[in-house]
């Protein structure tokens, strides 16, 4: 007969005994009273839509590794390649497309 499993949290959790004098209780804010917590989004993200790339994983380890070793990320060197290609083809750079904030 096979034993019975044990979690790792089992061997370590105990239960928490403290003096009533020490214990802090944390006002309960009703949420009908609770004023709205605003939603922050920054200003970039907001100007900005999200495009998933699919690459080839050799295709993902160099420009990880070119990344890597020039210090920068890898969506800056993307940008990069998409304002060549938009070069080599005549239309506008990133920089004249963007906004100036």
């Amino acid at each position: 007969m096979s034993k019975p499993r044990r979690t790792v949290l089992s061997g370590i959790v105990t239960p928490l005994v403290r003096e009533a004098e020490h214990i802090e209780i944390p006002q309960v804010v009703n949420a009908e009273t609770a004023p709205p917590s605003p939603r922050r989004r920054s200003a970039t993200k907001e100007a900005t839509i999200q495009q998933t790339v699919y690459l080839p994983p050799a295709v993902h380890d160099q420009l990880r590794e070119l990344a890597f070793s020039e210090r920068v990320k890898m969506h800056a060197l993307i940008m990069e390649g998409l304002d060549a290609v938009f070069r080599a083809r005549g239309l506008k750079s990133i920089e004249e497309l963007t906004p100036k904030s």
